[in-house]
C-alpha cells in the first residue's frame, strides 16, 4: 500500500490523500476508518471529516458503496492497482488531532488512514509533498526525502507525523536509546536545564523497569501562543500540546508539560506495551470496553509526578502540592457513592471525558492517582512497592505482547504484599462503589509522617449550608447531605441573601438565609435554615509532621 498526501490549500486545512492498492481480480476490498484512536477511549467518528471519496482503476471510475458510518468497499475487476482517492478535513489542534495551516502539517494517521481488513499486515509506504523548508518529526523509518514506511497499519495509526518550518530538535541520550525533543512554537525556558531534567526522569523510568527496548524515543510538542494542555501515547513517540508557550516562563506552568511529559513516558511502557487483554490487539472500528482504568491512567498519573520526585525535580512540597489538588477533587465530589473506579472505567465510552451529570462517576486519572498512591505505601511497607509491580506486569504481559486481566493485577498485589489482609481490604474497598477513599488515604499518610487535615474557612455558604457558586453567583455544585439539595437547583443564580446583594465575600454565617434566584428566568425566594449537617466541602490541607523510614524508601532514599 502507499500512500500520496499533497495539500492544494494549505489554509483550507484539506489534505488530499490518494490511496494506491494492489488488488487480484474480483476482490473484494474493505476500508475501515478508525473510529476512535487509542489513549482516548470515546467515539471520535472521524469519518465526518471525509469528503469527495472515490475509486478508480487505470483512470476509469469503480463502483463502492458504504457498510456502516465508517466503513467503505469496492471490489476490483480485475488485477491492478487500485487508486482511493479522498480529502481529510485536518482543524483539530491538540495532540491526537490533525492540523494543517500556513506554516505547518501535523498529522494523526488514526484519524483518516485506512484499515485495509484484508491486507491489514501489509507494510504501507507515505509520500507526503511539503517545503523544502520543513523539517520533520516523526518516529516512522524515513525510505527518502519526504517519504517513509509503516510495517502495517496499527504502526502507521501510532506514528504522527509534524512538518513545520519553525521546528526545532534537540536530543539526549541514555544508556542505548536517543531521546528527541522536537519544539513546534516559542520556547521560552532554558533547553538546557529542560533537557537534563528529562534525562533524569527518563533514567528513573528505565531504572524501574530494567530496559528501554527502542534506539529511538520522540517528544513532539506543540507550544501554542494560547491555553492548552494534552497529551497523547505513542509505541515511539509521543505529542504534547501546551499553551500558551509564554508561561512557560513560570516555573508553575513549566511543571505542567514536565510532569505531562513524564507521564506520556510511562506510557511507553504502561498502555504502549503492558496492556489489557480487550487491546491485544486494537480495534479501532468500535468500542472496547475496559475495566483497568485504575492501571491505564491512573497507575501511570501517579508515576509521572512520582519520578520527578525520586528525579530530584520536584521536592517533597511540591509533590504534596499534586497531592493537595488530586485530594480536593476527590473530596469536591460524590461520584465514589454510585460507581466504582471499575464502573467509571466502562461507562469512558458514555461520558468518561465530559463532567457529566452531577456526582454519577469517578475520575479514573485523579481517583486513579490516588488508590495508587494507597497501594504503593501498603506495598512498600511489605517489602515492595507498586513501581515493582509495574515491572512485573512488563516482564509478564507486555515484553510478551500478551493481554492482562485485572485480576492478574490484584494477584501480583496480593502477592507483592504478603497477601496482607490490608491489601486484601484495601483491593475490596476501591474495587466497590459506595467506598469513601479518604479514611484509608488519610491513615497512609499518616505512615509517611504526612498529615491531612481539613479547613472550613473559604466561606459560609460553601461551607455552612453546602453551596458552591462562581463569584458572579451561579450555583454549580450542592451537597447531597445539605439541606439546600432540596430547595436549590444545579444553575441557579443567587441574586441577593438576607436582602443584599450577593457577594461571597460579605456573607456572613447567620441562623437563616432569604435567597432570592433566578431560577432559569423564574425569580423564587428560598428559606434555609442553618443547616445541622454541616459543614461541608472542606479545603485539604498536608502537612509534613515528621520524618519516616517508610517516607525514606517512598522517595527512592532507601532500598527496598
Amino acid at each position: 500500500m502507499h500512500y500520496q498526501i499533497s495539500r492544494q490549500s494549505n489554509c483550507s486545512q484539506y489534505i488530499d490523500i490518494c490511496l494506491d492498492i494492489n488488488c487480484y481480480a474480483d476482490q473484494v476490498v474493505h476500508l475501515q476508518l478508525a473510529a476512535w484512536r487509542p489513549g482516548r477511549y470515546e467515539l471520535a467518528n472521524y469519518a465526518q471529516k471525509i469528503r469527495g471519496f472515490n475509486v478508480s482503476f487505470e483512470g476509469k471510475p469503480i463502483g463502492w458503496s458504504k457498510k456502516s458510518k465508517d466503513l467503505w468497499l469496492f471490489q476490483a475487476i480485475e488485477a491492478g492497482t487500485y487508486q482511493i482517492k479522498y480529502q481529510f478535513y485536518c482543524n483539530q489542534m491538540d495532540a491526537g488531532g490533525s492540523w494543517s495551516d500556513d506554516t505547518q502539517l501535523y498529522l494523526n494517521f488514526s484519524n483518516f488512514a485506512f484499515d485495509v481488513l484484508e491486507i491489514h499486515d501489509e507494510e504501507i509506504s507515505i509520500e507526503i509533498k511539503i517545503p523544502e523548508t520543513y523539517q520533520v518529526a516523526t518516529s516512522m523509518e524515513k525510505t527518502g526525502k519526504n517519504s517513509w514506511n509503516a510495517q502495517n497499519y496499527q504502526s502507521l495509526m501510532d506514528s504522527p507525523l509534524l512538518a513545520s518550518i519553525d521546528l526545532k530538535h534537540h536530543s539526549y541520550q541514555v544508556k542505548n536509546s536517543t531521546f528527541h525533543l522536537w519544539f513546534n512554537g516559542e520556547i521560552h525556558f532554558e533547553v538546557d536545564y529542560f533537557i537534563e531534567v528529562f534525562r533524569k526522569f527518563t533514567e528513573k523510568q528505565i531504572q524501574a523497569f530494567g530496559e528501554f527496548p527502542a534506539e529511538n524515543y520522540h517528544f513532539i510538542f506543540q507550544l501554542l501562543p494560547y491555553k492548552h494542555y494534552h497529551g497523547v501515547e505513542h509505541a515511539f513517540s509521543t505529542v504534547i500540546t501546551f499553551g500558551p508557550a509564554k508561561s512557560l516562563k513560570e516555573k508553575k506552568e513549566l511543571d505542567e508539560l514536565i510532569g505531562v511529559s513524564s507521564h506520556e513516558l510511562y506510557h511507553f511502557w504502561n498502555v504502549c506495551r503492558i496492556r489489557p487483554k480487550e487491546m491485544r490487539p486494537y480495534d479501532l472500528s468500535k468500542e472496547t470496553y475496559l475495566d483497568s482504568g485504575l492501571v491505564l491512567e491512573g497507575v501511570t498519573t501517579y508515576m509521572g509526578d512520582l519520578f520527578l520526585l525520586k528525579s530530584g525535580y520536584f521536592a517533597l512540597e511540591d509533590y504534596l502540592k499534586i497531592l493537595q489538588k488530586q485530594t480536593q477533587k476527590e473530596i469536591d465530589q460524590f461520584g465514589w457513592r454510585n460507581q466504582s473506579i471499575l464502573d467509571s472505567s466502562l461507562d469512558l465510552w458514555l461520558d468518561g471525558y465530559k463532567a457529566g451529570i452531577p456526582d454519577k462517576k469517578v475520575n479514573i486519572y485523579n481517583r486513579g492517582a490516588l488508590i495508587s498512591l494507597c497501594l504503593d505505601l501498603i506495598l512498600h511497607k511489605n517489602g515492595s512497592s507498586l513501581s515493582r509491580v509495574m515491572k512485573f506486569m512488563w516482564e509478564r504481559f507486555g515484553k510478551s505482547g500478551s493481554g492482562y486481566s485485572m485480576t492478574d493485577f490484584y494477584g501480583l498485589l496480593k502477592t507483592e504484599s504478603g497477601h496482607s489482609q490490608e491489601m486484601k481490604d484495601f483491593i475490596e474497598l476501591f474495587s466497590s462503589p459506595g467506598k469513601d477513599l479518604l479514611p484509608e488515604l488519610q491513615k497512609q499518610l499518616a505512615w509517611m509522617g504526612i498529615a491531612l487535615t481539613f479547613d472550613y474557612t473559604s466561606g459560609p455558604l460553601l461551607h455552612h449550608w453546602g453551596i458552591r457558586c462562581e463569584q458572579e453567583g451561579k450555583v454549580t455544585h450542592i451537597h447531597p447531605e445539605s439541606m439546600a439539595y432540596f430547595s436549590m437547583m444545579i444553575g441557579d443564580k443567587i441574586l441577593s441573601i438576607n436582602q443584599k446583594p450577593f457577594s461571597p465575600e460579605a456573607l456572613q454565617v447567620e441562623e437563616c438565609l432569604i435567597i432570592r434566584v433566578d431560577r432559569f428566568g423564574r425569580e423564587l425566594i428560598i428559606n434555609l435554615q442553618k443547616d445541622p449537617s454541616a459543614p461541608f466541602y472542606p479545603i485539604v490541607n498536608l502537612l509534613i509532621t515528621t520524618s519516616t523510614f517508610l517516607r525514606e524508601k517512598w522517595m527512592g532514599n532507601q532500598n527496598i
